[in-house]
């Protein structure tokens, strides 16, 4: 089998010795795999990994019996304080394919059965690559007050993006800051409702999908000229620490959540979502690059190029 490895910001593709599954695992043949901020974060050195490592996480290929599935990347422990209580997304054990061991990027992976999941048969598979990040979507979505119908998202990337498609399937209005305008563009050019209004007269929802001390400037600018009881939602890991002003959190009564990633019914709605909204998200794909191009790709159209999703296809175009 051959599997392609990065390390110092090169991807290397190697033959290495066939990897059996054993009982409780399912052989996924990856055919799309799609780049993210995290794998670009890998790529830059801002996320620190241990490499060389094969990245990708947003898998849709098929199995030895030729079905499709896209697989769920973050494994759980099952036992730990928070997997015991069923939030198995904040696992302390959670093992993150593409991160902190192999990831996509292959001829072939062996998966636990439990994170293989079918998808329709006339679902292309470079929707399938959707799945994953449109369940981050899915779960922030759903930490939305009821009573609360507009969103302002920061940052359009395709976890921005996704958030605001989701938003609108659920009846919500979304909103897109960004500040790189060549992005902004191209967001206007897809449909996206794009604003650098940072005043509203409602209650909102701040889901700001970057978390840098830029970001989080922002998000308090437009809650503390919003209206009161509005919400900030934090899905971006840009930064550990940033700062929170204490007068507009408590005289605002801003409720902060965190979000990360998201949970199986997450993943089952996300596989829903998109097989009945396929026109939606397919126009966020910017560009599909072969796996033996990798190089050429990444640096050109994921590092110097603005974009909202490149995938990666597993055999060559």
């Amino acid at each position: 089998m051959w599997k392609v490895f990065f390390l110092n910001r090169n991807f290397i593709k190697e033959s290495v010795r066939d990897e059996l599954p054993n009982l409780y695992e399912v052989k996924v043949f990856p055919k799309y795999v799609g780049i993210c901020g995290t794998d670009k974060n890998i790529y830059l050195g801002k996320k620190p990994v241990k490499e060389p490592l094969v990245l990708g996480h947003e898998i849709a290929g098929l199995t030895e019996k030729g079905e499709k599935v896209v697989v769920f990347p973050n494994y759980w422990c099952g036992y730990c304080n928070n997997c015991r209580r069923g939030f198995h997304n904040s696992c302390r054990n959670k093992i993150s394919i593409g991160v902190n061991t192999d990831g996509g990027m292959a001829e072939y992976i062996n998966v636990p059965k439990d994170f293989v999941f079918r998808i329709p048969d006339d679902l292309n598979l470079e929707l399938g690559a959707l799945i994953e990040p449109t369940a981050v979507a899915v779960a922030a979505v759903n930490k939305i007050d009821k009573e609360i119908g507009k969103i302002i998202i920061l940052g359009g990337g395709s976890t921005g993006t996704l958030i605001s498609i989701v938003a609108q399937i659920n009846g919500l209005e979304a909103f897109i800051i960004e500040k790189d305008r060549r992005k902004e563009e191209i967001l206007k050019e897809k449909g996206f409702e794009v604003t650098s209004e940072l005043e509203f007269d409602d209650r909102i929802v701040v889901i700001d999908t970057i978390n840098n001390q830029e970001s989080i400037a922002i998000a308090q600018t437009i809650l503390k000229n919003s209206v009161a009881r509005s919400e900030l939602i934090i899905t971006g890991l840009d930064e550990e620490q940033i700062n929170l002003n204490r007068d507009i959190i408590v005289r605002s009564e801003v409720t902060i959540k965190g979000s990360i990633i998201y949970d199986r019914d997450d993943f089952l709605n996300s596989i829903k979502i998109i097989s009945g909204n396929r026109e939606k998200f397919n126009k966020i794909v910017d560009k599909v690059c072969s796996i033996d191009s990798i190089n050429e790709c990444f640096r050109k159209c994921v590092i110097e190029q603005p974009n909202i999703k490149v995938l990666v296809k597993m055999d060559p175009i």
